[in-house]
């Protein structure tokens, strides 16, 4: 997954209701059209999705309107993780949701079992229409199926179970609501859903989000953002005392320390989530990639880097490197990557007084770093 460049997974693995509701829709597409009673509907779950998801109902249906209303957009939503697309903090409310609105369509026009059919019943002498009477559920009765075949038309699908078409239940309903294990495996989905909210979070914070990578710094005050990561506070007040890190002359190796910055996997703790939004572009509100972020590896100019050694220098209340002065104690530390950034190498003034010649505020080198560049 990616936003703006920066990479990332959303750990659905451990959500039993994906588990279950993968169990489910690969059930109700075994179900074939033809086993329950439907004609040109390859499948139950064809059958679901254009009865209660897609843009199929009839203008002339009682459910016209109705279309894309409740189960379209949860459905969907749940759709985006077997898809592995990224899911947002407005997904999971949807998801969430999904229960409570197919708990809205039982005993309605959207209810599969009360889909109404119309059934004429003809004069078996004249030929004539004699009455009409409504079906729930279905309309291949017994009276349908003599009817086709006296005329010629006879499509080779029996008779459905007179259950179906009296309103007590049919396969969609049963995959929908439970009741029949043949048509709702390992539930029906409403079962399956109606648990969600524990196990998601109010806002999905119970989804791990793993292995970011953030190449692409978002926002203004990177430095400080980085900085008020208690990880890579802790990384690089360590930095400034590993002689790894700064030439003999007690100048910061910025590139080596960008790279091992680079390669490093940090640990992020729930209070700090929206320091790692912020600038990772994961982002707020209901637009957000959903999910509580565990760890993170950073890739970062060489500015945010000079700025996080200068800030873990102060902390440390020191101005040296890690490096050894032959006169004692150690160099000063400083770097040259960034023109504006720290430099702590004593100046003429420091050194000569208040008589210093030239520039008294110009950083003294020392006799060492002088004989180093001559060589």
């Amino acid at each position: 997954m990616n936003v703006d460049g920066n990479t990332f997974t959303q750990d659905f693995e451990n959500l039993k209701f994906i588990q279950d509701y993968s169990k489910w829709k690969d059930n109700c597409q075994s179900v074939s059209g033809t086993s329950i009673g439907v004609k040109n509907i390859p499948t139950l779950w064809d059958f679901l999705v254009q009865h209660l998801i897609a843009d199929v109902i009839r203008e002339d249906s009682v459910n016209a309107g109705l279309d894309k209303v409740g189960l379209y957009p949860a459905l969907t939503a749940i759709e985006k993780i077997l898809d592995e697309e990224e899911l947002t903090v407005l997904d999971i409310a949807t998801i969430k949701s999904l229960a409570s609105e197919l708990n809205k369509i039982k005993d309605t026009s959207l209810d599969p079992s009360r889909i109404v059919f119309t059934e004429k019943i003809y004069d078996e002498d004249s030929g004539e229409e004699i009455e009409t009477k409504d079906l729930l559920g279905h309309y291949r009765t017994d009276t349908y199926v003599k009817r086709r075949k006296a005329a010629g038309k006879d499509d080779g699908i029996p008779a459905v179970d007179a259950g179906w078409y009296s309103g007590s239940g049919n396969p969609p309903y049963f995959a929908i609501f439970g009741g029949d294990d043949r048509y709702a495996k390992p539930k029906g989905l409403y079962e399956i859903m109606k648990d969600i909210s524990g196990v998601v979070g109010k806002q999905g914070e119970k989804i791990f989000i793993n292995d970011l990578e953030v190449v692409n710094l978002k926002g203004r005050n990177q430095s400080e953002t980085l900085a008020g990561l208690s990880a890579i506070e802790r990384y690089f007040d360590k930095a400034i005392t590993n002689e790894a890190f700064w030439n003999a002359g007690g100048k910061l190796l910025v590139k080596k320390l960008r790279d091992d910055f680079a390669a490093q996997s940090f640990k992020i703790t729930p209070r700090e989530q929206t320091a790692i939004r912020r600038i990772s572009g994961l982002g707020f509100g209901d637009k957000a990639i959903a999910g509580t972020i565990r760890e993170a590896k950073f890739t970062s100019s060489a500015t945010p880097i000079i700025d996080l050694i200068n800030a873990a220098l102060i902390r440390a209340d020191k101005k040296t490197s890690p490096s050894e002065h032959p006169d004692g104690g150690y160099y000063r530390a400083w770097q040259n990557a960034r023109r504006g950034g720290f430099d702590y190498r004593r100046t003429r003034r420091e050194v000569f007084g208040e008589d210093a010649k030239g520039n008294p505020d110009g950083k003294v080198i020392s006799k060492r770093w002088q004989e180093y560049l001559w060589r």
